[in-house]
Order: C-alpha cells, then structure tokens, then sequence
C-alpha cells in the first residue's frame, strides 16, 4: 500500500513563508548558473560539473536508508563532479513520512528531494516548493531529455496534470518485477507436478502441508507465505483474478471488491486458511519471514524478487537438496495464466526552488543518465564491485554475489540503486542470480503475453495514475475511509473472526455509502487522461 502523508494547511503556510522571502520560481531557475558547458565538443559529458566543490542539501530516504554521503558510490560521484550531498536526515531516522512532514513544517526546503510518493511530489510543486524542470531540462539536461523522447512512459510519470516536470523518476526497462517460486526438492520429495492451475496449486500445498515433505515427522510446514504482509492479499487474491484495488477492464475502472471474481477469491482464501495452506502468522510475519521460514525448513512456495533463488546456495549445507525454482503464474478459474506485478517508471527526485543553483543540479541528475553515471548507479564501481570480462561483459565480483546480504542488498549497501532519477537497465539481476533465477527470468521474458501492458502503472497492489488537483484531495478523503475499512474486514474474513457470506451485502452498501461510486468515477478520470497521453497500447 502507497504511503500518503497529509499536508495540512498550516505545513504549507509555514513553507510559503520562506519561499516568498526567497524569490520566484524564475529567478531562482538561473541563478548561480556555472559557466562551464554541459558537454565536450566531442558531445561527452563535461567533468567536473563545477570547478570547485559544491555541497548540496538533500532530503532522501529508500527502504528505511536514508541518504548517506560515504557510501562508496557516492563518493565515486562526487569525485567525478566536484558535487557533494549532504542529507538533511539523521542516519538513525528510518521514518520516511515522519522526516518530510517535519521538512515540510519547518519551511526549509533540502536543495534535492526525493519522496517514496509521487503524488506528494507534485503536489508540492504545484504548492510552489519543488521547481519546474522542464526548462532546465530543454537547456541542460541532454540525457534526460534523450530519456524523455526516447520512452513516453518515462516522460507520462514525470509529468504532472498541469504540464510540468517536478521530478526525474527512475526508470524500468524490464517488464518482469516478482516471480512465483516453489520449493522444487519437496515436489520431488512427494512425487508432484509443478501446479499449472489454481486447483493444482491447492492439491500441491494441501501435499505439503499433509505428507511432511521436510522428513521431520511435525506437521509444520507453511505452504504457502509471504514477507510482505500488508500486500499480501492482492498477491493472492491475483490467483483468482481480483483483489482489493481497482482495475481496468476494457477501458473501464472497476472497484474489485464490488466484482464477481472478489466473491471467489476471497472465499478460497477463508478456506485455504482454514486448512492450514497460508501461513497464520501471513499478516504480522514481516520481512524476515522468507529468512526465517526457509531457513527452518519450513517454508513451500511464495510471490517474490528474483532474490528467492539466492537460498538455494545460502542453505545447500544445512538443508542437503534444498531448491526453490520459478514456476509460471498458475492459471486462475477461468483458465488465463496473468501476472500483475510489472516494473514502471518509479518516484525519484526533484528541486527545491530554495536551491539556489537548480542548473548545477540539474545537469548532476543528468550525468546519472549517461553510459558512466549509469553504471556506476547500476553496478557500482568498477574494479571494487564489478570488472569487465574478456568478451566486455560486465560481471560482478564474489564481493558481491558471496556477501552475508543478497547481490541488490549489497549494491544498495555501497549507494547503488537507489531512489534517484537514474536508468535501472535490469542487466545487474541477469549477472547476480544463479542458475535457477536464469531459468525463471528466461520463463517470464519469453511470455509477454501474462503481462497486460494495456493497464497503466500498477504499483505495489494498486493504481498508480495522475490525479487532476481537483480531484486528489477528494479521492484522498474517500479511500482514506474505505482502504483501511476494506483491509481491516479482509483480514478478519481470513482470519475467521468474522463471515464473509455473512457480511457481503452489508459491506458491499456500506462501499457505496463511504463514497466508493464517486472515487470510481475520480479513477476513471484519471485513465481517460492516462489513455489521452498515448500510452495505451
């Protein structure tokens, strides 16, 4: 679920104060513009940026890491630069929505920020904290702007319903994001098929949790889990083509809640609770939960990162044969094979109008864009991380792919890929997986046909689509009062301390009573305009 902070009005009273004391947007836009060029005569990138040091206020903080100046990849950067980032967030704050709501009221503005919510981006843009860069980008930006041209998706996310540009998201080029993954030595331990079905699913997980495929003698196995427990009912409730957001069917915004497909996804979900198939703990487990469920040998099948393969070398020594291996998305009730989650342009950063050098900022976000500064945001640095091979592969060290963390926890451990306007290729997943995590990436690439590129983003479990300022503020105050009544019923339908049958129609009238018809038509809006801006296929 996207986090929303609320900014209340006295939060932006008291960050218009300094903002009028600074100077408008225009002046601020050209002010201290360096005087050395963007590109060489041969059109490389100019380095340095700046001839002298430049330090810069940021605000940034991914995965509860806030941004920290020493990580290797960083300082790589600021080397090549001459530009520092000093963060405006104790290293010891891992509280995102807290941090920018106290920037916020404080009325003093990072010179860069970056929010896990693109919404709250733009809207303080528009509220006149972040600067409009599309003109920065036109003049200074040249990577950038090659980005924009070259993939719409891109240039859509970055730009708001009133024509500009407040931040540089960071780009997708993969369409592949989370896998279903089964553990392939308890399917040859009981003598099964990879499930191709959600009935097959059922009859497999029934398996593992009756024929005590861990050889323990417990009846302890947990079928079926998940590290991300506040998702997990859109994960599952996938199986059977729903879940508790909207969706679009043939050009129309539904409410799955209201639909048919709800009804049965919701009434298989009570039953496999019931019988012991989903991890009873699925809603507090947190995200240790895939750890410590594979790791004890518990653990049978779950919805996740390339990642999940990483244990079939982690735990070879402790559990002999132990294997975990990517299936295809199990055909839901009517036969169709669909995965929803996909990769798309995501949040990155922008610049504060009290920044009062945007243009040498600007072309810093551009230099991300370049063959070096991609590298370095994708791989790390090379030589410590990754080398090139004799046929001018790149290949990551055992540094790497042999640390206590994963390959991407690590990259992010040095500063690469994080949350900044940046090209995330997908190239580093290709070299850092094994065997396994080959074979199923190899699976999803060669079915295009499970993903529906017609629907627009589709981030963590829900929409993600450009809302008319009219519009926000509304559909904000409707779902604030419908999401959580809707999750909170969720649970307690599979949990069992209350009946959906039982509840259905009263639920269903009190949907429409909290506002959902009028946040449909709001979404529905909001993909008219998605479908105007020509990225509908």
């Amino acid at each position: 679920m996207k986090k929303k902070a609320i900014i209340v009005l006295l939060v932006l009273l008291s960050l218009a104060m300094p903002l009028m004391a600074g100077g408008s947007k225009e002046s601020s836009s050209n002010a201290a513009a360096p005087a050395t060029p963007t590109l060489n005569e041969d059109g490389t990138f100019h380095l340095p940026i700046t001839d002298q040091k430049t330090t810069f206020s940021i605000f940034l903080n991914f995965n509860n890491m806030p941004f920290d100046p020493n990580w290797d990849v960083w300082q790589k950067l600021e080397e090549l630069t001459n530009i520092r980032f000093e963060s405006v967030i104790s290293q010891s704050n891992s509280n995102e929505d807290e941090a920018f709501n106290l920037m916020l009221s404080s009325g003093n503005l990072a010179d860069v920020i970056g929010y896990v919510n693109a919404s709250d981006l733009e809207k303080l843009g528009r509220d006149g904290g972040l600067l409009p860069l599309n003109d920065l980008i036109d003049e200074y930006a040249p990577h950038i702007k090659a980005m924009m041209e070259k993939d719409p998706a891109f240039k859509q996310y970055a730009t708001s319903t009133d024509g500009n540009i407040y931040f540089i998201p960071k780009n997708q080029t993969l369409n592949f994001a989370e896998f279903w993954f089964i553990r392939g030595d308890w399917l040859d331990k009981l003598g099964l098929e990879v499930p191709t079905t959600v009935d097959e699913l059922y009859d497999v997980l029934t398996a593992f949790r009756n024929n005590d495929p861990n050889g323990n003698g417990l009846k302890d196995e947990i079928p079926l889990f998940d590290r991300a427990g506040w998702k997990m009912p859109d994960e599952y409730l996938y199986l059977w083509d729903t879940s508790i957001e909207f969706y679009v069917r043939d050009g129309k915004v539904v409410y799955e809640p209201l639909e048919e497909n709800f009804k049965t996804g919701v009434r298989n979900l009570v039953k496999w609770y019931q019988e012991g198939l989903i991890d009873p703990e699925i809603f507090t487990r947190g995200p240790k939960g895939r750890d410590t469920l594979l790791a004890s040998n518990v653990g049978g099948m779950t919805h996740d990162w390339i990642s999940a393969v990483d244990y079939n070398t982690k735990l070879t020594s402790s559990i002999p044969g132990f294997r975990m291996i990517g299936i295809a998305p199990p055909a839901d009730q009517n036969g169709v094979v669909k995965e929803r989650t996909m990769r798309y342009p995501g949040v990155g950063w922008g610049i504060s109008t009290q920044c009062e050098d945007p243009v040498t900022v600007i072309k810093f976000m551009d230099f991300l864009f370049t063959e070096e500064g991609s590298d370095l945001m994708n791989w790390g640095i090379e030589g410590e991380s990754y080398y090139v091979d004799e046929n001018g592969n790149k290949q990551f060290y055992d540094t790497v792919l042999k640390s206590d963390q994963t390959p991407v926890g690590y990259l992010r451990s040095i500063g690469a890929l994080y949350r900044v306007g940046m090209n995330q290729t997908g190239e580093y997943e290709l070299v850092s997986t094994n065997d396994d995590g080959k074979a199923v990436i190899e699976l999803y690439e060669s079915h295009p046909e499970w993903y529906d590129e017609t629907q627009p983003p589709y981030a963590d479990g829900e929409l993600d689509m450009k809302y008319f300022p009219e519009d926000e503020t509304r559909y904000e105050r409707i779902m604030g009062q419908i999401k959580p009544y809707v999750e909170e019923k969720l649970q307690g339908w599979i949990l069992g301390t209350s009946d959906f049958d039982a509840d259905y129609d009263a639920f269903i009238k009190e949907l429409h009573t909290r506002g959902i018809d009028e946040a449909i038509e709001i979404n529905q809006r909001a993909y008219d305009y998605y479908v105007e801006s020509g990225l509908s296929n």
